[in-house]
């Protein structure tokens, strides 16, 4: 585990399937992630926060039960720029589980070509995919599995656990969908 003072959350971090996104590590304690995410604080008032090389995001929902679990859930600040079929997808969300983290999603809040999607999250995979990619150009790399209750694909576990979302179909019945959302599990 990473010393808490060399923590970071940073908006163009690779994402490591299994391992973290955004620079918030997979297992990291609860205590430790408030701590890091209090540096980033820049409007106590409006919970106003400032990642490194992100845009503007407001805290928009936070908790956790008497058993440690829940998380973060941060939106784009200045949502007059998102448009209103996007209006409440998040920008990031942290899941908390029995006080450490479990899994750290990414959301894409924007249509392609719309001024808000030069503010979704910049980090990439190994092979440049990232939200708003093709979901098959991660086949090159590893298998997708979809998941129909869900309606997202999981990545073989060779490759680091992901959970992937497109449009919430098979690849078979729309090839060219983009990923909407990416998220970081543990293996």
């Amino acid at each position: 585990m990473m010393p808490l003072e060399s923590l970071s959350v940073t908006w163009g971090a690779p994402i490591i399937p299994g391992v973290s996104l955004a620079g918030i590590p997979l297992n990291a304690g609860a205590d430790d992630l408030e701590a890091v995410l209090s540096r980033f604080l820049i409007d106590k008032d409006s919970l106003r926060y400032r990642f490194e090389e992100s845009p503007d995001l407001c805290l928009s929902w936070y908790g956790l039960d008497e058993c440690g679990n829940g998380g973060y859930s941060f939106s784009i600040f200045d949502d007059e720029i998102v448009s209103e079929l996007k209006k409440g997808v998040p920008a990031l969300s942290v899941l908390i589980r029995s006080w450490r983290v479990y899994a750290v999603k990414v959301y894409d809040f924007s249509f392609p070509g719309e001024p808000a999607h030069r503010f979704v999250y910049k980090g990439l995979l190994s092979g440049g995919i990232g939200l708003g990619s093709l979901v098959s150009d991660i086949l090159p790399f590893t298998s997708l599995e979809f998941d129909e209750a869900e309606e997202w694909f999981y990545t073989g576990r060779d490759y680091g656990v992901l959970e992937v979302t497109g449009w919430g179909v098979p690849l078979e019945e729309q090839p060219n969908q983009l990923i909407t959302a990416i998220c970081v599990i543990p293996g």
